[in-house]
């Protein structure tokens, strides 16, 4: 069975601030585990940015956790880093060239393991997303697409179904887990040997 790490901030944990968490069985990364017959491991916080900058939550800042996570999470065949939203905000003053510097951090660390990008989806700004989130915010994201092949191996979002302007809906969730199956799934788990028939699934 090939094993799966999620890392990654409120739409992998299924946050919805409208509502109740989006119910387990209907994220993203439980729909991915079984689509792949995968062992998918998930480290996700609501809020967690992808650099090391927050002096007000610590226990958010993405590089400060992420190596003690990965290590927990044992031998891996791939790492998903799905990170990038939250620095978006206005109030923590971030640049897009510093938010793809924290994001390439991890491809520096990451030694064993395949790792793939999952990168923001279009997210709303008014009142639904809340103030931090504004137009520069969609054009740093815009501006961090354009230089995403920096990155290496990524799966940009583009519009994906939202409950409140800025989490995936249940239907949202369905549609990401399904790109980011249709994205692995050749480079995971295709059998070199058996190209020219079918997939190996393990």
């Amino acid at each position: 069975m090939k094993k799966i790490f999620v890392y990654g901030d409120s739409n992998v944990w299924g946050d919805n601030t409208s509502g109740s968490r989006v119910a387990y069985h209907l994220r993203w990364v439980s729909r991915l585990r079984s689509m792949s017959k995968s062992a998918v491991l998930t480290d996700s916080i609501p809020g967690r940015v992808a650099g090391d900058y927050r002096t007000d939550k610590p226990e958010k800042n993405g590089k400060s956790f992420y190596l003690e996570s990965l290590k927990r999470a044992g031998d891996v065949n791939l790492v998903i880093i799905a990170l990038g939203t939250n620095d978006l905000q206005r109030k923590y003053s971030r640049t897009a060239d510093k938010i793809i510097d924290d994001l390439v951090w991890y491809r520096t660390v990451t030694q064993k393991s395949e790792l793939l990008y999952l990168l923001p989806s279009k997210f709303a700004t008014d009142d639904q997303s809340g103030p931090e989130f504004t137009e520069e915010s969609l054009r740093m994201r815009d501006y961090i697409l354009k230089r995403k092949e920096t990155l290496g191996w990524n799966l940009p979002l583009s519009e994906v179904p939202l409950s409140d302007g800025l989490h995936f809906s249940p239907e949202g969730h369905k549609i990401v887990a399904q790109l980011v199956f249709n994205e692995i799934k050749d480079r995971i788990y295709y059998a070199p040997q058996k190209r020219s028939t079918s997939y190996n699934w393990q």
